[in-house]
């Protein structure tokens, strides 16, 4: 693949060329304009750095993308899914990276790491289960990330923001209810959504307030048709049918004072890797906020837990019965402090410390997934200086590590065991380290509607408990040997540049039309790399997998695009992204079982077009989304010495077609088709066995009809 950004240089003349875009309408992405109707919210892009980089609505999800989180993740430039039709958690990728906490999904700010390490096609990346009917929006942020969710994160993070009161209730009212039923074809049985609130007002002398939420949601999905006709193979079953109930409590005793509680509950049961998995999800929140008014108090208080474990229920299999959970605990405090500066300018510092324990728990039946806890701890403040047209950002925090975990024994004579003494292992093993991480920027209005940027920053990721004390497959309910522990591993760390140019300008063709776009330049270079290969290990006679740094140093970079044109009655959006992010090591044990490659596609696009008719009560649009070529780790013994090779996939080309009706202020109708030329293709990303058997979906229509009442 061709280098997009030597020297990087070149990308900041792309950025500020990049203005002459906003002259050319059908290179624009829709802002939703105003009116009585329901429309599709924007894709906002903000660059402060307490908000998303980009965010998409849960109106925008619903009706674009019939509630895909996955569809619509692929369509924000730089990031990825990695994609199996029998695997509803999504693993997400950002700028070339997912995997081990590289990057850091949440539900509600809550960190989701939960992993199952199950056959050659396992991945090992952080898998996230949340029911897509009770998303509120996607949030994600590339590069550096601020606050307490930037803690041992590597190049990003995505949170899924689940309903609050807002969302439920109509505009004016106190009470009132949501509901949502989908249904379709192709193995989309139907999908539905049942939420009621009520906003308790004038407590505690008129001023305090009281909202309570509660949800139910399911989803009865069979299996779908592969593009062309084609069915999906037995072990490639898409059935699940997930379950969820959300639950939330707001107090606020008068305006300074505000306590949240919430809990989401998520359950289901589908075929993976030639096993029924039980999967159960619950996250639990806590948040208190004080803002008396003070420009030097702005507090906020966050404490959670997650819980999520895996059954293996029935006897066939050498791992039927396993029995793994992973707990997720934490708490963080922030405060924001604004500070007028000589010579007019303001100081906004935000600035706080967190702590996070991922302890993730082998019952019964462990396989390839080792037990241990990864606590991590940050210091952390944010500051933005403004000066009017030139803005001054950055930031310092210091991250401390410490993984405890389980070494299981391994005879004498054997790696580091003294010989001719007693077996060592089958004990608890600790190791930890600290980074100091700065990261610093300067933004400029060159006019009131154009403004570029520049940043740079580091970051890093520890490694984690599984990859530290890596014991092998043991067969049943063994539990490895510790042999191929390494405890010698060093955290990847990252240096990243970025350039960027952001336009927004309303009244462009026509009065109260909007045009903006945002492009991004970025080069990361990573260090310690963190693979598994075969290694030879002193006093053993065969080669074994273990996790290793690499040497030397792996290079990411790209160009992402984003931008909108709306006039109220036409809208083009369009997104793409240009990649280089194939340049890390792939080592013996990638593919077979031991983790996959996370190179993104070198080519993606999203080009959607619409219009608003009758009042823009109806809209009607189409998607064109591109994805272009990449590789995947696969394995072949017979063809390949080692076993481990890359395997190019195709690029191809999905056209979507969508639509809604506002048949009142409390109900609009929408549908969408996926795939409609019905277009056979591979998920990239995912398993190279997987990619071959081309399981995308095929044509799908889903039709539905949210009501507020």
């Amino acid at each position: 693949m061709s280098h997009v950004m030597r020297p990087l240089g070149r990308a900041l003349y792309l950025a500020s060329g990049a203005s002459l875009l906003a002259l050319s309408p059908s290179l624009l992405m829709a802002q939703s304009s105003g009116g009585s109707a329901v429309t599709l919210d924007p894709i906002v892009v903000d660059g402060d750095a307490d908000t998303a980089d980009t965010e998409i609505s849960s109106e925008t999800l619903q009706t674009r993308y019939s509630g895909n989180a996955q569809n619509a993740l692929n369509a924000i430039p730089g990031v990825s899914t990695r994609q199996s039709s029998s695997q509803p958690g999504i693993e997400v990728n950002i700028r070339g990276m997912s995997g081990y906490g590289r990057v850091n999904a949440m539900i509600d700010g809550v960190p989701q790491s939960f992993k199952n390490t199950a056959g050659h096609e396992a991945s090992g990346g952080s898998l996230l289960y949340v029911h897509p009917e009770f998303l509120s929006a996607l949030e994600v942020q590339r590069g550096v990330v601020a606050g307490a969710a930037g803690s041992g994160t590597l190049t990003g993070s995505a949170d899924f923001r689940t309903l609050t009161l807002d969302d439920v209730l109509l505009r004016g009212r106190t009470e009132g209810g949501m509901a949502r039923l989908k249904f379709g074809d192709n193995g989309y049985n139907y999908s539905g959504l049942l939420s009621y609130g009520k906003r308790f007002g004038g407590l505690w002398g008129g001023d305090g307030h009281v909202d309570v939420l509660m949800g139910y949601a399911y989803t009865d999905e069979d299996d779908y048709a592969t593009g062309d006709g084609g069915e999906l193979s037995s072990d490639r079953s898409s059935v699940n049918t997930p379950e969820g109930k959300l639950a939330k409590i707001e107090i606020a005793p008068n305006a300074a004072h505000k306590l949240s509680f919430g809990a989401r509950w998520y359950e289901n049961t589908f075929e993976n890797s030639s096993y029924t998995w039980d999967v159960d999800n619950r996250t639990w929140t806590a948040d208190y906020e004080y803002a008396p008014g003070s420009d030097l108090v702005n507090l906020k208080l966050s404490a959670y837990y997650n819980e999520t474990t895996l059954f293996y229920p029935g006897t066939g299999g050498s791992y039927a019965g396993r029995e793994t959970e992973e707990e997720t605990t934490g708490i963080s405090l922030t405060n924001r402090s604004r500070f007028g500066l000589a010579g007019g300018a303001d100081l906004v510092l935000d600035y706080g410390l967190s702590w996070t324990r991922d302890d993730f728990q082998t019952h019964a039946m462990r396989g390839g997934n080792h037990p241990g806890k990864l606590d991590k701890a940050s210091l952390f403040a944010e500051g933005e200086i403004d000066y009017g047209r030139t803005v001054l950002f950055g930031g310092l925090r210091y991250d401390h590590w410490r993984v405890d975990g389980y070494r299981p024994p391994y005879p004498s004579g054997v790696a580091d065991c003294p010989a001719g003494g007693p077996s060592c292992g089958d004990e608890w093993v600790t190791r930890d380290g600290g980074e100091l991480l700065p990261n610093l920027g300067i933004s400029h209005d060159l006019t009131p509607d154009f403004t570029v940027s520049a940043s740079y920053a580091q970051t890093f990721r520890p490694p984690s408990t599984h990859e530290m004390f890596y014991s092998l497959v043991p067969f049943g309910d063994g539990v490895g040997s510790g042999m191929t522990n390494n405890l010698s591993l060093d955290p990847e760390r990252s240096r990243t540049f970025e350039l960027s140019g952001e336009y927004r300008q309303t009244g462009l063709l026509s009065a109260g039309d909007e045009g903006w776009f945002k492009l991004s330049a970025f080069r990361s270079r990573i260090e310690n790399y963190i693979v598994n290969d075969f290694v030879e290990i002193p006093g053993d006679p065969s080669s074994r997998a273990m996790w290793i740094n690499t040497d030397g140093t792996t290079t990411m970079e790209g160009l992402e695009f984003e931008g909108g044109y709306d006039s109220g009655r036409v809208y083009v959006n369009l997104s793409f992204s240009i990649s280089d992010t194939d340049d890390q090591p792939v080592a013996n044990g990638t593919g077979m079982g031991n983790g996959l490659t996370s190179a993104q596609p070198d080519r993606m696009a999203t080009l959607d077009l619409g219009l608003r008719a009758l009042d823009e009560r109806l809209t009607l649009g189409s998607q064109i989304r591109h994805t272009g070529s990449t590789v995947q780790a696969a394995f072949d013994w017979t063809s390949y010495p080692d076993g481990a090779y890359l395997e190019k996939t195709r690029s191809y080309t999905l056209v979507d077609l969508y639509g809604s009706y506002a048949v009142s202020e409390g109900a609009e109708l929408f549908f969408s088709v996926e795939n409609v030329f019905d277009k056979s293709y591979g998920y990239p990303g995912g398993s190279a066995a997987g990619y071959q058997e081309m399981a995308g979906r095929g044509r799908t229509f889903i039709a539905g009809l949210t009501t507020r009442f």
